[in-house]
């Protein structure tokens, strides 16, 4: 549980910047080629024809195609197999609609945007360039040089520079996966939300997580939220770690990471689990706390006490203090019976992982079942004590008491009549332990490493281009 922390987002350079107006009313469109250029009709509307290779440029881009169709009575612009080129992109479409009054666009058909900074394709593209806004209302995909994003819908909104997705939205990189039902994002201020069936891989950090929303930002806070989930895989890769909790708060700064975890908080791992409301972790002492009904539980021992401490060494428990009043309980391997020992504070000590000795300061109490040669159940002794009790272990099993001030001890023979007492706040709740979980997997198929169609001609020819000008 050394590093039980969400994965972070993939930042991705997501967005084109649509800076060309092409073909717009108010710009000056000049044709550089085309074989001709003719007049005609198109069901009984007055049409200029631009046919043949041309070229047309404007102040902010050039485009290459194969025609344009220009409907003088309807403010539209029409073009097949097109290449556009502006001061920050390449773009290819089969088809481009565009209103020169509202400078609305259409683009249809095997659309491809290409920056600098990362890739785009997609079947359907709309923009609406007076409101800054790009639309995807079909699959999208986009790659660059660390990973790809994958959607069935997207908005882009280039004032605020702030991007939604919808519908089976994956992300992944050669170092994590990511995968919601929609992502809401602003790049600029590094800030991510994750609706619905949210779940991350992260490779390096050997750390998976789940739950309905995810919230993370560019001061390294994180926020997972509903039906929360959180598995941790130790370095050497033989322990895993389950943290579950309705709301899970992470902040990490450049030493260490915090965590909180709030709300029927269960943690299981190998070694030890344990139950609360209440979860506080701290990454660089390896410390945890439980608050508000918290019961832990180590091999055949349960702690239960309003307020438990913990800390690890190689995943293992190292110390445990808990107060005010706490009582642990220990199952004794050969008989079955409870060993009970509590007082105002509590301090458990261990070796390895298995314990080595409890103490209890101040108003003490025990029971011990003892046994006999045969290892078979011979009474108990009941002990209480004004100031500290010590009990000591061998191998994980209870060896001796000590107490020092004030001591009362009774022997009681081996008796039914003996076997179930119980001190006043005992405590054995073993149907609460959590068990192992199931790891939690992908709902979703990988992203296929195929683009989702052919690419175009002037694609193809484009890119033969630049490898051999590069060349």
């Amino acid at each position: 549980m050394k590093k039980l922390y969400p994965v972070g987002l993939i930042a991705f350079s997501l967005f084109f910047l649509f800076d060309a107006d092409p073909l717009a009313g108010q710009s000056q469109v000049n044709i550089l080629q085309a074989d001709r250029a003719e007049g005609g009709f198109v069901d009984g509307q007055r049409v200029r024809k631009i046919l043949g290779n041309v070229i047309l440029s404007t102040e902010n881009m050039t485009m290459e195609t194969d025609s344009v169709y220009q409907f003088a009575d309807r403010n539209l612009l029409m073009a097949f197999n097109n290449q556009i080129e502006t001061e920050n992109e390449m773009i290819w479409a089969d088809t481009l609609y565009h209103n020169t009054l509202t400078e609305f666009s259409q683009m249809r058909g095997r659309v491809i945007i290409q920056s600098e900074q990362n890739i785009m394709f997609s079947d359907s593209l709309d923009i609406n360039q007076k409101l800054d806004l790009a639309i995807f209302n079909v699959p999208v995909r986009f790659e660059d040089d660390q990973g790809t994003l994958i959607a069935e819908t997207g908005l882009y909104y280039q004032a605020l520079d702030s991007a939604v997705f919808r519908g089976n939205v994956q992300l992944a990189d050669s170092t994590q996966y990511l995968e919601a039902d929609s992502l809401y994002m602003n790049r600029s201020k590094e800030l991510y939300e994750l609706h619905g069936q949210v779940y991350a891989d992260d490779f390096e950090e050997n750390v998976r997580f789940s739950g309905e929303y995810l919230y993370a930002d560019s001061l390294g806070y994180r926020l997972l939220e509903r039906d929360a989930w959180l598995m941790e895989i130790n370095e050497a890769g033989t322990d895993t770690t389950h943290l579950f909790a309705e709301k899970i708060e992470l902040l990490e700064t450049d030493t260490t990471s915090f965590m909180d975890a709030y709300q029927n908080v269960r943690i299981w791992s190998p070694r030890f689990s344990a139950v609360a409301d209440t979860a506080h972790f701290r990454d660089d002492i390896e410390q945890f706390i439980l608050k508000s009904n918290p019961i832990l539980w180590q091999k055949k021992m349960q702690l239960t006490g309003p307020y438990i401490e913990a800390y690890l060494e190689n995943d293992d428990l190292k110390f445990l203090k808990s107060h005010p009043r706490p009582i642990i309980v220990q199952e004794d391997s050969a008989t079955g019976r409870l060993h009970q020992m509590t007082g105002d504070t509590l301090h458990a000590y261990f070796e390895n992982g298995t314990i080595d000795r409890l103490i209890v300061f101040d108003n003490s109490e025990s029971i011990f079942h003892n046994r006999d040669e045969d290892d078979q159940p011979d009474g108990l002794m009941e002990m209480i004590s004004a100031g500290p009790l010590t009990m000591y272990f061998t191998d994980g099993e209870i060896d001796s008491l000590v107490a020092k001030r004030n001591i009362d001890g009774t022997y009681l023979p081996e008796d039914p009549v003996n076997i179930e007492r119980q001190l006043d706040n005992f405590s054995w709740e073993p149907e609460l332990r959590p068990q192992r979980p199931d790891p939690r997997e992908p709902r979703l198929p990988p992203i296929p490493e195929e683009r989702p169609f052919d690419m175009p001609p002037r694609y193809i020819l484009y890119m033969e281009n630049l490898i051999t000008t590069e060349n």
